[in-house]
C-alpha cells in the first residue's frame, strides 16, 4: 500500500514548471544558427538551454536536459505541455470562455 510520501514523490514542483516557463518565454540570447555546444538537430533556432521547431500550430522546444515543450500558437488561449526527461508530464491549459 502506497503512503502519502509516495503519492507525493514523483510530484512535479512549481519551481522546476516556473524554471520552463521562464526559459520558453524568455529564450535567452536566440540564435538562427547554432553555437558549438547547442543541441543537434533539424530546430528553427537556438537559444541559451535548448532549441526551437517551429510547426503549423505549435512551437516544439527540446532543452538541454531533455525536456520536451509543446505549446500552441498561434491560438487564442494558452496550451502547453511539458514532458520532463523522465517522463512526467505537465499540461497547462488556458480555460476557454
Amino acid at each position: 500500500m502506497k503512503t502519502e510520501r509516495d503519492l507525493f514523490e514523483t510530484r512535479i514542483s512549481e519551481k522546476t514548471v516556473m524554471r520552463i516557463l521562464g526559459l520558453i518565454a524568455e529564450l535567452p540570447n536566440r540564435r538562427k544558427t547554432p553555437n558549438p555546444t547547442d543541441i543537434s538537430g533539424q530546430f528553427d533556432f537556438w537559444f541559451d538551454g535548448g532549441a526551437c521547431q517551429t510547426n503549423t500550430g505549435s512551437q516544439d522546444f527540446t532543452l538541454d536536459d531533455g525536456t520536451r515543450v509543446t505549446v500552441a500558437c498561434p491560438v487564442p488561449w494558452l496550451s502547453v505541455s511539458i514532458e520532463l526527461s523522465d517522463g512526467r508530464l505537465v499540461t497547462i491549459e488556458q480555460k476557454r470562455q
